[in-house]
């Protein structure tokens, strides 16, 4: 599955979302509805993660690469549900809102919907390190040359220190090409 870092957790907050959505939906449809325990610590770190995917600048809720799932709308929706059930769960007589049940599979099937989507989105797009990386020796060279430019650049270019890290250097890459024969 492809990385999410620059959305971390987002399809893991989505299904935690989804996992609360269906407890609470199983606790208000049993033959004694009540809340579901612990409500209001199950959702206040669900609720803060909202706050900040409705912060996003980018307009965009769930992405990764070229690839995004926009439903602010739903989001909105958890967010809402969340406070509501906090609320009253905190409240001295702690009563479940009117078709609980009915919103929570709702939003629960919608859940479902979009951690469908970005999972097969996901292992469609490459992942980001199937990136072709250039050669060691490239690397090598690379590296000698911005270590020379920094050794130049250095209030004490004629430290033996940088000799020695340039003489390693030298030494890595001559073994280097001695494998690669």
């Amino acid at each position: 599955m492809n990385n999410w870092n620059s959305q971390s957790g987002d399809i893991e907050w989505v299904d935690q979302v989804y996992q609360l959505l269906l407890e609470i939906a199983r606790n208000s449809l049993s033959d004694i509805p009540r809340m579901p325990p612990n409500i209001s610590q199950k959702a206040l770190p669900l609720i803060q993660k909202v706050q900040s995917i409705q912060q996003r600048r980018d307009g965009q809720v769930f992405k990764s690469g070229s690839f995004s799932v926009n439903d602010r709308e739903w989001v909105d929706q958890v967010c809402q549900l969340l406070v509501e059930l906090t609320g009253a769960s905190l409240s001295e007589r702690p009563k479940m809102p009117e078709n609980i049940a009915g919103r929570a599979l709702t939003l629960a099937d919608k859940a479902q919907n979009i951690k469908e989507i970005i999972e097969e989105n996901a292992s469609l797009a490459p992942a980001d390190d199937e990136e072709p990386l250039p050669s060691p020796e490239a690397l090598l060279n690379l590296l000698h040359h911005s270590l020379k430019n920094q050794r130049a650049k250095s209030y004490k270019p004629d430290a033996p220190e940088w000799q020695q890290v340039l003489s390693l250097l030298d030494v890595v890459q001559s073994i280097y090409k001695e494998i690669q024969r």
